[in-house]
């Protein structure tokens, strides 16, 4: 008998750019919340096109063109205060309600440039804005360094290699 999971996830896709499986998306949200240590997590997931994106960003963001990744982190609570004293994970014993739009126009353009699938590319952009969701941020160059850390310990676990990572292979893409 398996137990209900602590996420849950609402996956909408009204884009055409990039085939995504669904079961992947999970997977990889599950395993971003699980790497830290969110205890609990209402998130939707939303894929959408270049103008959709464009338009949240001038919006909401106020900046006026597409982007690769938005999230947006609606509430957190400490559910587990005991669990937030283990380091380098910034989601410990939280739960977390939050949203992560994500381009597959640029995921295509993206991994073209870069050389490697536009689902890798996809993925990629859901890990940086669960990460945000969890705490994480990349103003600084600091943060960024931290972040992009965990972007590819996180990858790894599905045998990803961001374009940015040092001796970097491309990805592995499916046959």
């Amino acid at each position: 008998m398996s137990s209900a999971s602590p996420y849950q996830v609402d996956i909408s896709d009204s884009q055409s750019a990039v085939q995504m499986s669904e079961v992947e998306l999970l997977e990889v949200v599950a395993a971003t919340l699980a790497a830290e240590g969110i205890v609990e997590a209402e998130i939707s997931i939303a894929l959408v096109d270049d103008p959709t994106i464009h338009e949240v960003n001038r919006t909401h963001l106020e900046h006026n063109y597409p982007t690769d990744v938005i999230s947006f982190l609606f509430d957190s609570e400490m559910l587990n205060p005991r669990s937030a004293q283990a380091p380098g994970r910034r989601g410990n014993g939280l739960r977390i309600e939050g949203e992560v739009i994500l381009s597959g126009d640029t995921a295509v353009r993206e991994a073209r440039e870069y050389g490697w699938e536009p689902r890798a590319e996809v993925l990629l952009y859901l890990v940086h804005g669960l990460l945000h969701l969890c705490g994480y941020d990349d103003l600084s160059d600091e943060e960024q360094i931290l972040m992009r850390r965990r972007e590819r310990e996180i990858l790894a676990l599905f045998q990803l290699t961001p374009h940015y990572a040092e001796d970097h292979e491309p990805a592995q893409t499916d046959p």
